[in-house]
C-alpha cells in the first residue's frame, strides 16, 4: 500500500489552514516497513522510537533526538519502537516555493557548498529543542492568527537549521529545491509509471504546472498523459497475467491501479475480455 503525505490521517493530529497541510503529530503502535510518496517536502522530528529510511539496500536510522529532511517524492520507511511504546513524531511540511521565496530572501548569506543530499540527519540542539516544545503546543492551543503565523515559523525553522553544524549541507539542499529545474519528462513519467499518483502528482514531480505537463507530455508522447499511461499499464498487466502466478487485485495493484472493478473495466475496454477469461483461455490452450 502506497501512503501519501500531507494528507488526513484519521487518529491523527493535524495542524491545517483551509485545506494548506501544514504539519502532523504522528503515533504509530505497530512497526512496518512502508513505501510513502511526499507530495512535499518535509522535516521530521523524531520524539519516540526511531525511523529507517531504507535506501539502496542499506538501512539509515534516525535516533529520537533527531531531524530528518526528506525532499518530495518516493521513500520506504520504518517506525520503530523497542519497548512496547508508541513512535511519535512531529511532522512538517514545505513546499519548493516557500524554499524558493526563502532562498531569494536569504540565499547570498547562506550560499550552496557542496552536491546536494535527498536527505539530511541532523541531531537536535537546544534551539531546534525549543522550537518543537514551541510548535507542539499549537496542536492543543491553536493562536487566533495561526494562518499567518505558520507560514512563519517554516523560515524560522531554515534559519534554525542553517545555524547548526551541518549548515552546508542544509543550504545546498535549499537551492537545490529552489532552482526549480524541471525534469526530463520521459524519466519522470517512466519512473513512476506503476505507481498510483495522479496527473497533479506526477506534474509536481516533474516540477511542472498541469498544464505545462500536458503540454509537454503531449509533445513527447504524442497522446495524452491519461491515455498513454492507461495504455502502458494495462500492456504491463497483460504481461503479468500471463507470465505470472499473480492475483488479479496483485496485478491491479503492481501495475498503478488502487482499485480493482476499474482495473477490470479498462482491460474488457482495451482487449476484449476481462483479466480473469485471458488468463482461463490461456491456461486451456
Amino acid at each position: 500500500m502506497l501512503l501519501k503525505f500531507p494528507q488526513d490521517f484519521p487518529g491523527q493530529q493535524l495542524l491545517k489552514v483551509g485545506n494548506t497541510h501544514y504539519a502532523m503529530l504522528k503515533q504509530r503502535r505497530m512497526a512496518e516497513k512502508r513505501r510513502v510518496f511526499l507530495k512535499e517536502n518535509i522535516l521530521i522530528f523524531v520524539i519516540n522510537g526511531y525511523k529507517l529510511l531504507h535506501a539502496n539496500d542499506t538501512a539509515i536510522k534516525v535516533e529520537a533526538g533527531s531531524v530528518f529532511i526528506l525532499r518530495k517524492g518516493f521513500h520506504i520507511l520504518s517506525d520503530i519502537v523497542e519497548d512496547g511504546t508508541d513512535f511519535k513524531s512531529l511532522l512538517i511540511y514545505f513546499t519548493d516555493e516557500q524554499v524558493s521565496r526563502f532562498i531569494h530572501k536569504y540565499g547570498a548569506r547562506f550560499p550552496a557548498a557542496g552536491a546536494p543530499a535527498s536527505h539530511l540527519v541532523i541531531p537536535i540542539n537546544p534551539a531546534l529543542d525549543g522550537f518543537r516544545e514551541q510548535y507542539l503546543q499549537y496542536f492543543s492551543t491553536a493562536p487566533a492568527t495561526m494562518a499567518e503565523l505558520l507560514p512563519l515559523k517554516v523560515f524560522e525553522l531554515l534559519l534554525l537549521l542553517l545555524a547548526t553544524p551541518q549548515k552546508n549541507q542544509v543550504a545546498a539542499l535549499l537551492h537545490d529545491i529552489a532552482s526549480g529545474s524541471a525534469p526530463n519528462i520521459e524519466w519522470v513519467v517512466k519512473r513512476h509509471l506503476f505507481e498510483p499518483l495522479t496527473l497533479p502528482e506526477l506534474a509536481k514531480l516533474a516540477n511542472r504546472s498541469l498544464a505545462a505537463f500536458k503540454r509537454d507530455f503531449q509533445q513527447h508522447f504524442h497522446a495524452s498523459p491519461r491515455q498513454w499511461i492507461t495504455a502502458e499499464r494495462l500492456k504491463y498487466a497483460h504481461t503479468l497475467l500471463l507470465n505470472s502466478p499473480l492475483h488479479i487485485t496483485e496485478i491491479s495493484q503492481e501495475c498503478g491501479f488502487e482499485h480493482t472493478p476499474h482495473f477490470i473495466s479498462l482491460f474488457r475496454k482495451q482487449y476484449g475480455t476481462t483479466p480473469q477469461a485471458l488468463r482461463t483461455k490461456t491456461v486451456m490452450i
